[in-house]
């Protein structure tokens, strides 16, 4: 199954954040020396790979990251103006090197496609690798076929290559 932050369904649209179905066995706290990318962002805009840009009403979403515990709620009109939404609770761990997620629970309506599922998609390997990059903290989520993550300090941007950005702004 396929997804794209912190959550995504490419072929939906969607970001939903972290994707493994694997409980978590490592420790449920940032490690000290790890970037800090805590906090709790709103999404702002989608610009789509023509320019076109998407914004609040038509996606609302809020993504918090605490302690090593991370909670998306999303909701979204779909092309057909049914509704989408998705709530996802998880739990995460990051170093300067790594950053490991896993679902606890998780409940999709109209995503992947119609109606409601709580199926926790699985992932072989809930680490992915961290850099650096100009102050900001990069990462693809596993399992989120491709989304590639930057955390900035007041900011999150999420990206499909050829398909869109998010753009979050950290509102705590």
């Amino acid at each position: 199954m396929k997804h794209f932050l912190f959550v995504a369904c490419a072929a939906a649209g969607l970001l939903l954040l972290g994707c493994s179905g694997r409980s978590p066995t490592a420790p449920s706290t940032p490690s000290s020396g790890a970037p800090d990318i805590e906090g709790t962002y709103e999404f702002t805009r989608r610009v789509m790979a023509d320019g076109t840009e998407i914004r609040p009403p038509a996606i609302m979403a809020l993504y918090g990251m605490d302690h090593g515990r991370g909670n998306l709620n999303l909701f979204m009109q779909n092309k057909d103006d049914t509704i989408a939404s998705e709530s996802t609770i998880s739990k995460y761990t990051l170093t300067a090197t790594e950053y490991c997620e896993w679902i606890l629970y998780t409940t999709r309506n109209n995503l992947e496609g119609p109606g409601a599922t709580n199926l926790i998609p699985g992932v072989r390997n809930p680490c992915s690798k961290v850099t650096t990059s100009n102050g900001r903290t990069v990462f693809v989520p596993p399992g989120e076929g491709g989304v590639e993550t930057s955390f900035g300090k007041d900011d999150l941007i999420a990206k499909i290559p050829g398909q869109f950005v998010d753009y979050w702004q950290k509102i705590r």
